[in-house]
């Protein structure tokens, strides 16, 4: 089996951009396994259905190291399942190497690091960001999603109505701490 696994950080974002760029220089996939999630872990459910479908003589190609995972040791400990599980792991970004080589391994070892890296310099320049801004007083926080706005109505409207917080959070599926979060910033 032939796959691709890309990924992106956000819902926002366009993953399909990554799948038609492998697909052009890769030819046909068997399947394409794509998240919409950070990389900051590897516990994503299209990542893990592809590690389910992987056997011995599969190749999976992925855009770049960082939409593997943005932690050395998570995208090391991939690279080693597929070698010693005899699957191809091949990184377009890296001109097709194939990382589960020994030469491949000293450039992903490398590269995996600056990912990690970059991923810190980018929290911590939003860290600094949020920072000023709230120094400043423009800092409004995060914009809640239409939906979980509705949901916040909702259970305020429950508790008017004399449910117990709890219940109401329950019936319409809200976590406690989005709730009083809303509630904390004046929602």
């Amino acid at each position: 089996m032939k796959c691709i696994y890309a990924r992106t950080s956000t819902e926002e974002q366009n993953v399909e951009q990554q799948v038609a760029e492998l697909k052009k220089h890769y030819g046909d996939t068997d399947m394409v396994f794509t998240d919409k999630r950070s990389g900051k872990d590897m516990d994503r459910p299209a990542f893990n259905s592809m590690v389910d479908n992987l056997k011995s003589g599969d190749t999976v190609i992925c855009y770049d190291i960082s939409r593997l995972g943005r932690k050395v040791q998570h995208v090391l400990d991939f690279a080693d399942y597929c070698k010693d599980n005899g699957i191809k792991l091949f990184i377009h970004a890296l001109g097709g190497v194939d990382v589960t080589s020994s030469s491949g391994k000293m450039i992903l070892t490398t590269l995996a690091g600056v990912a990690e890296m970059m991923r810190v310099e980018m929290l911590e320049k939003q860290r600094i960001g949020i920072a000023t801004a709230k120094a400043d007083g423009k800092y409004t926080g995060r914009k809640q999603s239409p939906e979980t706005v509705r949901k916040f109505k909702e259970v305020n409207e429950l508790i008017e109505a004399g449910k117990s917080a709890s219940r109401a959070l329950e019936l319409i599926g809200l976590s406690r701490g989005q709730f009083y979060k809303m509630k904390k910033a004046g929602s």
